[in-house]
């Protein structure tokens, strides 16, 4: 396969994969190429479920949340939540170095993949709720509005 590199100005790296027509191969790099950060290193987190490790990637992701002193992560594709063995904190980290920006802290115990978020309601009064497509959703606390406003650009940030 012909590699080409292209040296221009850009926020970030991106790819862009020029074939006549989409296949499994194509498919398949293309999928491994978006898993990938800017250092080359694969960015998945191991989730589990009973015995079994499911490697998990930002898109299979919906929301992370801690419950019981456990830390689960809820899946699109999965109906059960799957256990995970890092702290919210540490997630936030690994997210933040990732570069998977659209994963906000809503509350003490919940992050949410914003990217998966179908809307905001609003009109309750001071409060928002996260809805899903699912039918699922998430309740934001009032310690964490003015952080998730600023992050979705719904308000100007103080300079």
């Amino acid at each position: 396969m012909q590699t080409q590199i292209k040296i221009e100005k850009c926020e970030k790296p991106y790819c862009v994969i020029h074939t006549e027509q989409k296949n499994d191969a194509i498919n398949s790099i293309a999928e491994k190429i978006s898993m990938m950060d800017e250092t080359g290193k694969l960015c998945r987190i191991a989730a589990w479920d009973g015995d079994f490790c499911i490697q998990l990637t930002q898109n299979d992701i919906l929301r992370i949340y801690s419950m019981d002193k456990k830390v689960y992560v809820e899946c699109e594709k999965e109906t059960e939540p799957l256990l995970l063995k890092l702290r919210l904190y540490e997630i936030e980290e690994m997210a933040e170095r990732f570069g998977w920006n659209d994963f906000i802290r809503i509350s003490h115990t919940d992050i949410v993949n914003f990217s998966k978020v179908k809307n905001l309601d609003m009109s309750l009064s001071g409060i928002i709720k996260v809805n899903y497509a699912d039918g699922k959703n998430a309740i934001v606390s009032r310690r964490y509005m003015n952080k998730i406003k600023s992050q979705l650009m719904m308000t100007s940030t103080k300079q």
